[in-house]
């Protein structure tokens, strides 16, 4: 059940694209070109990291997703001081949840239509200006519960409009072969956020005002806009090329037509898409049921359940400690998929090792201290990371490339629409259970659910 986000809050094509530093001429090569340019990359897993173009994407990117990381540990301790409970907790993370998963739709269609370049500078011009105001309100006072969900509600507008264009860029700058080792190196990049940011936001957070982290967060969408006016991006066409051998001039007309399509019609086309492809259609809602069982969890659960652990003053260290274990984590599991870039049966072997992960979402709130909490997330972050990387890989072979960003923020939708179902409603838990620890084993056993029902998916098993 693949999320683009898993804890923050996430092809059919043989021929490799020219680098996007170079004029991008003669794409489709023979197969002893392609061999010998292979030999010429050196070990596979490295080899995306030959366009300069996917280098600072990657660049801007980690900056970005570090600087994320002071505002998600920030977020919830400036809400929790302010003396607000579950309720407000979930109406100010649940604001940006919600606005999120309705604009993702937009976000496609506009990838599409504009480029995913082109959309991803937008978005995070309009994230600059958002954090920083939040930084500068935090500054001179505490911000009302009101103004925290307006400006959440914001950020996920420009989430929403951001997250299917970045799900779409690699298609577009590194060839099939080599996707599956750049979408490692992309999960590598968050998950060294998740690993670093947390840490070291808790401890400066401790020491500090909350508002630092939303000064930071700014300053790093400002980095993310700098390295994204750096890259070149190929033609829409010379991508496609690698996603078919060659494109034909009829392809290349009904891009230009689809281009044209109002933004309804370029959305209905997506959908029948989709419901017409059995593998992404199941996995869409697995996705759903998958992300509702563990995002509330994450987004409201571990707040709580650490405030109980170690109080409200020591409340942002605990949590960089344990989301910085689940980093670490997700990092090892990134490279591990990376290096593995032959692992047959994909999505078979990426639900299997989703298994555990219920167990070890149950045991969480048994754990009886911060260290081994930290442990258990390092674990979950190993498996979580290796199925979202085999998942985002098979993804991206079934999706033409003239709609994939459309198609990304639909096998997205799973994720930015389950979470923030699951917020309110653990929220809303929060208030009338006994212990958290009744919403840890009521979220394992769901999310276990759905491994299961995707096991008896014959599509799961039958799709290479």
């Amino acid at each position: 059940m693949y999320s683009e986000a898993a804890l923050a809050h996430d092809d059919g094509a043989t021929a490799p694209v020219a680098d996007a530093e170079a004029p991008v001429t003669n794409v489709a090569n023979s197969a002893s070109a392609s061999g010998d340019a292979r030999k010429r990359r050196g070990p596979a897993f490295f080899a995306p990291l030959r366009g300069a173009s996917f280098r600072r994407l990657l660049l801007g990117q980690t900056v970005s997703r570090f600087g994320d990381q002071f505002y998600f540990v920030a977020i919830p301790w400036l809400v929790l001081r302010a003396g607000g409970g579950p309720a407000a907790l979930s109406a100010v993370v649940g604001a940006s949840a919600v606005t999120l998963g309705i604009f993702t739709l937009a976000g496609g269609v506009l990838a599409d239509r504009y480029g995913p370049r082109a959309l991803m500078l937008g978005a995070d011009l309009a994230r600059l200006v958002i954090m920083g105001g939040l930084a500068a309100l935090a500054i001179l006072s505490t911000p009302p519960f009101w103004a925290l969900i307006a400006i959440s509600a914001a950020l996920g507008i420009g989430g929403g409009l951001f997250y299917p264009a970045s799900g779409a860029m690699i298609p577009y700058l590194v060839p099939e072969e080599d996707r599956q080792a750049a979408n490692s190196f992309d999960q590598i990049t968050m998950q060294t956020g998740n690993f670093v940011g947390p840490s070291v936001a808790g401890v400066l957070l401790t020491v500090t005002q909350l508002a630092f982290g939303f000064a930071l967060d700014a300053v790093s969408f400002l980095i993310s806009v700098v390295t994204l006016f750096a890259i070149r991006m190929p033609s829409r066409q010379a991508a496609a090329s690698d996603q078919a051998q060659m494109q034909t001039k009829a392809d290349a007309t009904d891009a230009t037509q689809a281009k044209g399509k109002s933004g309804l019609a370029s959305l209905i086309e997506a959908v029948r898409y989709l419901r017409a492809t059995p593998f992404l259609f199941t996995l869409l809602g697995l996705s759903l049921l998958g992300n509702f069982s563990a995002n509330g969890l994450f987004e409201v659960g571990m707040p709580l359940l650490l405030k109980d652990m170690v109080g409200l003053a020591e409340g942002p260290r605990a949590m960089g400690f344990v989301i910085g274990g689940f980093g670490l984590g997700s990092i090892i599991g990134a490279v591990a998929a990376g290096v593995a870039s032959r692992i047959p049966h994909k999505p078979l072997v990426a639900i299997i090792v989703l298994v555990p992960v219920a167990t070890l979402m149950g045991f969480a709130p048994f754990a009886g201290a911060v260290l081994p909490l930290a442990g258990v997330f390092a674990v979950m972050g190993v498996l979580l990371a290796l199925s979202n990387v085999l998942f985002i890989t098979v993804i991206q072979r079934l999706i033409p490339m003239e709609m994939m960003g459309r198609m990304m923020s639909l096998t997205m939708l799973g994720s930015f629409a389950g979470t923030p179902l699951s917020i309110f409603v653990y929220g809303a838990a929060a208030t009338i259970v006994p212990s958290v620890a009744w919403l840890f084993v009521a979220g394992a056993s769901l999310f276990g659910f759905a491994c299961l029902l995707a096991l008896t998916r014959k599509v799961i098993w039958q799709t290479a």
